[in-house]
Parts: structure tokens; sequence; C-alpha cells
């Protein structure tokens, strides 16, 4: 992991009153355009018996608003991805509710538990691919969403990047939850304990930086900022949001591609 990284994270969990927990609330990107937004599914799947019951559906831009284990909602609608380009400092991010106005229509692709969606910036210089698998439950276990996030430089130099997947979890629909976290996976869990949903880092490549981490507000978080809103400590009560990180330089036409998944606990 790089040094860079290690630092931010020791200063935001180390800088006390950095972030305190805060009443329900959406907190967009300052001057953030809804864009093609939409919490609305395209494609809902269900696997599982009795306890086991898992159920998500992806939208259209590749969003995954809703994701329940065992009939309780896991998702406060808010689920996506962002990109910054730290090279310019630009943000792309695409949420369920909100989106930054600044990418080319998706290209859809539905076939059977494997969903596919591509996304171009509008200003050419970058392709996001998503491949969101559904895994299904079995009368053993939850089941879970693999996703997939292929990053290609367009441009014609090379480009660093930062790209995130986030999930701002209200378990059992209850804004007040347990978040803990450890490098490669973050959890929030209901208050009486009873599930939550984990977020976990599947991808180990020495030439990315990479973090698994919880924020302690549920809005949105701009990408080219990722660490804001750090919990001064963990484990962390109240409105939360989990979140897996990466960075990466990537040359002309070349690709960084990683791994994340969402399963009930």
């Amino acid at each position: 992991m790089r040094k860079s990284i290690l630092l931010l994270i020791v200063v935001g969990f180390s800088s006390l009153g950095f972030a305190q927990a805060k009443a329900k609330q959406e907190v967009p990107l300052e001057g953030a355009i809804q864009g093609d937004a939409t919490a609305n599914c395209d494609v809902k799947y269900s696997s599982g018996i009795s306890t086991t019951t898992t159920q998500f559906c992806v939208t259209v831009n590749g969003n995954i608003p809703q994701f329940s284990v065992a009939t309780e909602q896991m998702m406060g609608i808010a689920e996506g991805y962002g990109v910054c380009d730290t090279t310019s400092n630009t943000s792309y991010y695409g949420y369920a509710q909100s989106d930054s106005g600044n990418w080319k229509s998706p290209t859809f692709t539905h076939n059977g538990n494997v969903i596919t969606i591509k996304r171009a910036t509008s200003d050419g210089l970058w392709e996001l691919t998503q491949t969101i698998t559904n895994e299904p439950a079995s009368s053993a276990g939850f089941g879970s969403a693999k996703v997939s996030m292929k990053l290609q430089n367009l441009s014609g130099t090379t480009r660093s990047a930062q790209l995130i997947r986030y999930a701002d979890v209200d378990a059992n629909s209850d804004f007040t939850n347990h978040f803990d976290a450890t490098s490669t996976s973050a959890i929030g869990l209901d208050a009486d304990f009873n599930h939550g949903l984990m977020i976990t880092n599947n991808t180990f490549n020495n030439n990315y930086g990479y973090l698994t981490y919880v924020l302690d507000i549920a809005g949105l978080p701009d990408p080219c900022n990722p660490f804001a809103y750090l919990p001064s400590t963990l484990p962390y009560i109240g409105d939360g949001s989990i979140v897996s990180f990466w960075d990466f330089t990537i040359a002309h036409k070349g690709t960084a591609s990683v791994v994340s998944t969402y399963k009930g606990i």
C-alpha cells in the first residue's frame, strides 16, 4: 500500500473531532448535478431460503440501490462509484441519487447472473466497465454481489486516478448502525446485531494502493477527497457508509481492474 494513503488514514483517524456523528442527511458534492442518476432497478435478483434470503437490484448506470438479507433492507439508496482523475483533479461519480453529469450514456448488457455496464466520460479521457455478478445464496449462507470494475485510460498520456465503491448503509432501514473496518473489509450492522452488510476488497496488486473503510455520514463522497468524514474512532455508531478505495497510474490505452464484493452478514 502506498505510504501517502497510509498517512492520510493515520491523520484522519487520529484527529479528534475531525468528524462527529451527524443526524440523518444526504450531502451531495458541492455544485452536484443530478445528471442521469436513477434509483430505478433494471434487474432484480433473489436467492436463498428463509433466513438466507438475499435480494439486490441493479440500475442501468450500474448502481445497487437495494440489498436485503433475510428481508432486512441494508442500503439507503445511495450506492455507486467514483473516479478521480488526480492528474487534473476532476471528479466523475455515479450514485443512485446523484450523478456528476460528465458521463456519456451507459451501455447495459444482462445475461443471466452477469450484468455489464460501460460508461465513458464526456471529456473522452476514461471508460469504466462494471461487471456485476449475482452469486446466489444457499441454505448455508447469504448471497453476494461481486462488483468488478475496469478503468481504461483513453487519453494520449499516462494519468493517475483514484477509484471508489461506496454504499450508504441503513441496516434494517435504521439510520443508527454499528460500523467497523479492517484494511480489506468494512461492515455496517443493525442496532440489534441481527444482520448487516459487508464490503470486501478482493484485489491485491502491488502496483495499486487500496483501503476499505467507514465514513461517518450517509452523504456522497467526492472521489477526489475520499477520506473526508472519517470517524475519529472505530467502532463507530451512527449514520454511516462503507467504502472500498484504490489508486493507480495508468498508461495511455492501459487499464486497471479491481473487484469488491457486497455480502450480507
